[in-house]
């Protein structure tokens, strides 16, 4: 009876699959919004799994969408307080984010300036 329990607690599924052959399927994946959903359903199965978070945020990286990878290496963080490649993924995210906004920042003067310029005219 408790060899029935562990091997269901080991071979839990999600969708027909374990959490290591929706890993496996994301580790093959290129197309990184797929590799997030696979990713996706391997934390439906294990939530504490840090290095998936980890690697969903390198794919929205990929994706340029900053702000979700930030919250996915938060969320590593907080389950793996000391995971190094985690704050540094965090960081770089971080870092990205700021040159954007600082870009938007400066075009927003920019065409303030632009407008400025065309009223003085």
């Amino acid at each position: 009876m408790l060899l029935g329990f562990l091997d269901s607690l080991f071979k839990k599924k999600f969708e027909g699959k374990t959490a290591e052959e929706w890993y496996g399927l994301a580790a093959s994946e290129t197309d990184p919004e797929k590799k997030i959903e696979y990713f996706n359903k391997v934390l439906k199965l294990k939530p504490d799994f840090a290095g998936a978070w980890n690697l969903i945020g390198l794919e929205y990286i990929g994706l340029k969408r900053y702000e979700e990878a930030i919250a996915s290496f938060d969320k590593a963080l907080e389950i793996r307080p000391v995971y190094p490649e985690a704050r540094y993924n965090k960081e770089d995210a971080e870092t990205e984010l700021r040159k954007i906004k600082a870009s938007k920042a400066k075009a927003g003067e920019k065409r303030g300036e632009d407008r400025q310029e065309k009223k003085e005219v």
